[in-house]
């Protein structure tokens, strides 16, 4: 699930450009929202310091009245404020796009509710503000806001509620939809759904899971930092997070992975990303909330290596000149970005954990909380505190893990049995990193594991065993952030979709054409390279997309061989990838017609780490991933 702070990458980016004002900046906000009529009207009373005073509002919105002079200029809206400062009264109306225009990215509203976050009040550049916002909606709307609720009232003209934020967390967003609203009280805390009326009985499962999620991470973190959660259901599919809110898709709402995964994921980020806001020299929010949510989820449920597993795959699917460094990451833009800011990051923390210890690890993640609560911060203070508690100098680590691209390769020279156990030697590739290297040595009565420190190009050292030993596996539960070695990385979706070098051939005619140009565009991680199948070169990653019937020949003309027993003649569209001879990326997507290549445009993208799949128009039956052909990291012993 992603993250609504970054999801107006554009407005955030001129942002950071523009000089920073100074601090103090208040919103005193009165909000009418019809979202039937779409309409919304705002009369905002800023307390803003003397000057010149420069704020983004979404050029949408016409400014009706300022108190002060002023002038627009697209997005950009200026104030001349006289000496003494605010308060000063803006007033701003519009009508807005609705949720089924997909090319809108500033608020929206319609009979199905209303999305207002970000570019929907004036927002001062480089600040955080406080605000307090009052809002009305008519029936059978109800609205929610972040922040704390201070009071609200129902009649039969509609709803009014009153919120605030009196610290520096970020800017209000508001939300408003035809909802059953389910409240439960934990101690002093309000939790909340906002659920549509068929999904009520949900209600009770995601108030249980809240809570008990709220509970876990505050005894590991600290106390949790707001004075209650809310769920909310979401006509759009997507999943995003706020200060103690999330906004959920309610066709995915039903969904297992939703309260199993997702919820905790947004829970934690009121600790890391609202209560400890990003700093400058990169976004390490999503990584540790990745690490400490995602990840831990995956571990209760014995898949934690699997999980590391996937993002070792997606990491080698990545072209090199997509990679960055770890202090570039800012915001999931498109995959690549995830791919970097996401995976790698959680390994970061992971690789951490096992080199201080989870006591430490704790202890550090404790100590960053109390000291930059409710400001912003960066790696160099996570650094700061994992280094307080673990009483040693981790500059190396964290250099060598967020400055450079790339990652290490490792190769297993030689394992050879000795009489007291096995003599193992290691090898990396230049640049040489300082690695901590698990390895499994299989014997007759189990498998032992050990730690082999490599800080140079290669070593050897021999690992003790009472019991006959069998062979020998380095990393063989993905501890480390590295390249796979042959043999452990299958095709997946991502190695064509990652590379901006893919070509893509359509195969297909009239609307069927129509529609497989449509989910290529949906599909690739950038501008779809769009080829005549003479025009292929078999140097780059190749996709083909198209109907079964025009699919066939190109099958044949491409060596590909017929679609794979997984796939072949199952559902109304087929996905599976393969490499070529030249060790190519190939993607294959061939669908019954237009109606199912169009169906597969929502779901088929969120599948990057999947080799195959099957589906049902818009319903994927079956999917997997190839099975590895072996890893060159592991040794049968003679």
């Amino acid at each position: 699930m992603g993250s609504m702070r970054f999801l107006l990458l554009p407005l955030l980016l001129i942002l950071a450009a523009l000089p920073v004002r100074a601090a103090g900046i208040h919103h005193d906000l009165d909000v009418v929202l019809d979202p039937a009529a779409r309409r919304l009207e705002v009369t905002d009373r800023i307390t803003v310091p003397p000057g010149r005073q420069r704020f983004l509002l979404d050029a949408g919105l016409e400014v009706l009245e300022a108190g002060v002079p002023h002038r627009r200029n697209g997005e950009m809206l200026t104030l001349e404020v006289p000496d003494g400062g605010g308060p000063v009264t803006v007033r701003y109306a519009g009508t807005l796009p609705g949720f089924a225009d997909e090319s809108a990215g500033g608020p929206r509203a319609d009979e199905e509710g209303a999305l207002l976050a970000g570019g929907w009040l004036p927002v001062q550049p480089g600040t955080v503000p406080t605000w307090r916002l009052s809002v009305r909606v008519p029936a059978p709307h109800v609205a929610v806001a972040t922040g704390h609720l201070v009071e609200e009232v129902r009649d039969a003209a509609g709803y009014r509620a009153v919120f605030a934020e009196d610290r520096t967390v970020e800017e209000p967003s508001l939300f408003a939809g035809p909802w059953e609203v389910r409240e439960r009280r934990h101690g002093d805390l309000r939790l909340r759904t906002y659920f549509h009326p068929e999904q009520a009985g949900l209600s009770d499962a995601f108030l249980d899971q809240t809570a008990a999620t709220i509970d876990r991470f505050a005894a590991r973190i600290g106390p949790y930092p707001f004075d209650g959660f809310a769920i909310v259901s979401a006509p759009l599919p997507v999943g995003y997070g706020f200060p103690a809110l999330t906004y959920i898709g309610r066709r995915v709402l039903p969904l297992p992975f939703v309260r199993g995964q997702s919820l905790d994921h947004e829970i934690l980020h009121t600790w890391w990303g609202n209560g400890v806001r990003v700093g400058d020299g990169g976004n390490w929010a999503e990584g540790l909330t990745t690490y400490m949510a995602d990840h831990a989820a995956a571990g209760a449920e014995g898949r934690d290596a699997a999980l590391r597993l996937d993002w070792l795959r997606d990491y080698a699917a990545l072209p090199a000149d997509r990679d960055a460094p770890l202090t570039a990451f800012r915001a999931k833009v498109h995959d690549a970005a995830q791919v970097v800011g996401y995976g790698k990051a959680a390994f970061l923390f992971h690789m951490l954990r096992a080199e201080i210890g989870d006591a430490a690890f704790d202890d550090g993640l404790r100590r960053f909380w109390e000291a930059h609560r409710f400001t912003a911060a960066g790696w160099s203070d996570l650094q700061t505190a994992f280094e307080a508690a673990s009483g040693r100098s981790l500059d190396p680590f964290f250099r060598q893990w967020l400055e450079r691209t790339g990652a290490p390769e490792l190769q297993l020279v030689d394992a050879t049995a000795t009489a007291n156990g096995v003599r193992v030697s290691l090898r990396q590739r230049t640049p040489v990193y300082a690695l901590s290297v698990p390895v499994a040595v299989e014997t007759d009565g189990g498998t032992e594991r050990h730690t082999v420190r490599l800080d140079g190009r290669e070593v050897t050292a021999d690992l003790p065993s009472a019991q006959r030993v069998r062979a020998v596996a380095v990393d063989p539960d993905a501890d480390l952030f590295r390249r796979l070695a042959h043999g452990e990385a299958p095709p997946i979706l991502r190695d064509v979709t990652l590379d901006r070098g893919s070509a893509v051939v359509v195969a297909a005619t009239d609307a069927a054409a129509e529609a497989a140009r449509a989910l290529a565009a949906r599909l690739m991680d950038g501008e779809p390279r769009l080829v005549t199948p003479g025009r292929v070169d078999p140097a780059r990653p190749l996709a083909l997309i198209g109907t079964t019937a025009a699919i066939e020949p190109l099958l044949t003309a491409f060596r590909l061989g017929p679609p794979p027993d997984a796939v072949a003649g199952r559902g109304t569209a087929r996905v599976w990838t393969a490499r070529s001879p030249e060790g190519r990326g190939i993607l294959v997507i061939a669908a019954d017609d237009a109606e199912s290549l169009a169906a597969l445009q929502r779901p088929l993208p969120h599948y990057g780490r999947q080799s195959w799949l099957v589906f049902d128009g818009g319903r994927a039956v079956d999917r997997g991933v190839w099975p590895a052909t072996g890893s060159a990291l592991r040794r049968t012993i003679d």
